[in-house]
């Protein structure tokens, strides 16, 4: 490549690149991939042989990065469609590997924690249960309960501590 070549590509890419990017960006809503495909169209200009017969440099790029846009567009299409063929369409089970003994002994430190449980207020209790096992959030329990979000935040540390504690008393 000429110096000519070489020094007009350079104001082209200090020219252009900004603005390419905001092309780019405003058709993928992602910053580095509207980098990459633009620093990449900027490689196959250089890359490109003579481009003395090329009229308008801009014009070449921007169809170049538009070019590998419509790229990076059927590639992400094919990610998407492809799909994995099992040869067998029966569902995969997992052996049980639970004896009666480990069910026992899950179901007594399960019964254990749940008597535990008891020793806690009851608003701590309904706190704890709406946002373990009804899966609340925090602000919406203490709307729900008419109570502060610190008041929420302090009962389910409460329950928390008191369950590893019962639970490590085994």
């Amino acid at each position: 490549m000429s110096f000519q070549a070489h020094q007009s590509l350079q104001e082209l890419y200090l020219d252009c690149r900004g603005e390419l990017e905001a092309v780019l960006f405003s058709r993928l809503r992602c910053r580095e991939t509207a980098a990459d495909i633009c620093q990449e169209a900027f490689l196959r200009l250089c890359r490109s042989g003579d481009l003395g017969s090329v009229g308008n440099l801009k014009a070449y790029l921007f169809r170049t990065a538009l070019n590998l846009l419509l790229d990076h567009y059927r590639r992400q299409t094919r990610r998407e469609t492809t799909t994995v063929e099992w040869i067998d369409d029966a569902p995969l089970e997992a052996e049980d590997q639970r004896c009666a003994e480990t069910v026992a002994l899950g179901e007594q430190e399960l019964d254990r924690l749940i008597d535990s449980l008891a020793a806690l207020s009851p608003l701590c209790q309904r706190i704890f249960y709406l946002n373990r096992f009804e899966g609340l959030k925090q602000r919406e329990i203490a709307e729900t309960l008419n109570v502060s979000t610190r008041t929420v935040e302090e009962n389910i540390k409460r329950a928390l501590l008191h369950c590893a504690k019962t639970l490590n008393q085994a």
